[in-house]
């Protein structure tokens, strides 16, 4: 691998690393307000047990006559899936950048001064989906070096010789071409 190449592979890796961690924190910010959404209209149906039955008797909806939205709001209620609504609910607060809009995000980082942007930045750079590409592309390359040594007596030569000479692959002595 080339200079070049490991120079344009760290831009790429930083690319990465910020996707990821991206898509990572959208997912746990639907995952949360889809199960806060679950459980509150869970809580919220158990409640409203009691109305619901009590909606069916003619004589309480008579007496709640100034009340009959509310009725009409329990029997709704009754009808929706607590998991479809956990979902529309999530889907309705989707934010770009997580648990926070994206401005407000920024405001934050930004209150926190030059301290909390360089740890962001170096939380990025020292992360173990940045480095460990980095690790085993070296380690990839220490392997392909070492089976090349074992593998191809040329290998070993170095650079500079000329090229007159050549190994004897009975002996392993390099030879001068006559």
């Amino acid at each position: 691998m080339s200079m070049l190449e490991k120079l344009l592979s760290i831009p790429k890796n930083a690319c990465s690393v910020l996707t990821v961690s991206w898509i990572s924190i959208l997912l746990v910010g639907r995952i949360y307000d889809f199960h806060v959404a679950y459980v509150s209209f869970l809580e919220q149906i158990k409640s409203e047990k009691w109305l619901l039955q009590h909606c069916q008797d003619d004589d309480f909806f008579h007496n709640l006559q100034y009340h009959t939205d509310l009725c009409k709001e329990v029997v709704e209620n009754s009808k929706i899936w607590p998991s479809l609504y956990g979902i529309n609910q999530s889907a309705s607060k989707m934010k770009l950048c997580g648990l926070y809009d994206c401005g407000a995000l920024f405001s934050v980082i930004y209150s926190g001064g030059i301290p909390v942007m360089v740890c962001i930045f170096l939380m990025y750079i020292v992360t173990p989906s940045f480095i460990l590409p980095l690790l085993q592309r070296q380690y990839h390359a220490y392997c392909e070096q070492n089976m090349l040594a074992r593998c191809c007596p040329i290998y070993k030569q170095p650079r500079y010789e000329p090229i007159d000479t050549y190994v004897d692959y009975a002996t392993g002595s390099k030879v001068k071409h006559v």
